[in-house]
């Protein structure tokens, strides 16, 4: 879940990144300031639209309900937006030049230029999906589906072992991830705050 989470939200984000980063469209600047007050909201207040939603799809109670909802989430298109502006339009004219189409530039020059960004977002939407609480109590009903993260909470206070297991699996993600990536995660912030 927490991996289709990530690619979920990398995709789109690399598509809107680039789409405010290079591409000049009536209102650009009003929708990315939308998108920079929409980072501001916390999960809790789209909890109960989403939930409503989930419902009127017939959702509820699949791994769907927390999957669709979670891939939209602003985040990741500012990071990108920052990271992709630090490409030369000159870059793009010589890929234009040489007969790249806009998909084959974006993922053949624009985004192996970006790296540590698109690995930051991959990193913050996986560590974001594996951490979440609130989404699988408020959307699945059969405790056999809830995640990890949700399912420490439920194990008996009796089994002390089973507890440490769970705890240890909750953590060893995330502590593999930033042991491994963490020069592109630092980088990928970095240039998000720079512009």
């Amino acid at each position: 879940m927490a991996v289709c989470i990530a690619a979920g939200q990398l995709l789109i984000s690399v598509f809107a990144g680039f789409g405010f980063a290079k591409y000049k469209f009536p209102g650009r600047n009003f929708l990315f300031f939308l998108l920079m007050i929409l980072m501001t909201l916390p999960v809790q207040v789209t909890l109960v639209p989403d939930f409503i939603m989930l419902g009127y799809m017939n959702l509820l109670n699949t791994y769907a309900a927390l999957i669709l909802p979670s891939i939209i989430v602003p985040l990741g298109t500012f990071i990108l937006t920052q990271s992709f502006k630090s490409v030369p339009d000159t870059v793009l004219d010589a890929a234009m030049l040489d007969g790249c189409g806009v998909l084959r530039m974006l993922f053949y020059v624009v985004s192996p230029m970006n790296k540590s960004g698109l690995v930051c977002v991959l990193l913050l939407s996986f560590l974001d999906a594996w951490n979440m609480v609130e989404q699988p109590i408020a959307f699945l009903k059969e405790a056999e589906q809830y995640p990890i993260s949700v399912a420490l909470a439920y194990t008996p206070p009796s089994e002390t072992s089973v507890q440490l297991v769970c705890c240890i699996l909750v953590v060893l993600p995330a502590l593999f991830l930033f042991t491994f990536f963490n020069r592109e995660l630092v980088e990928g912030i970095v240039l998000a705050e720079v512009k």
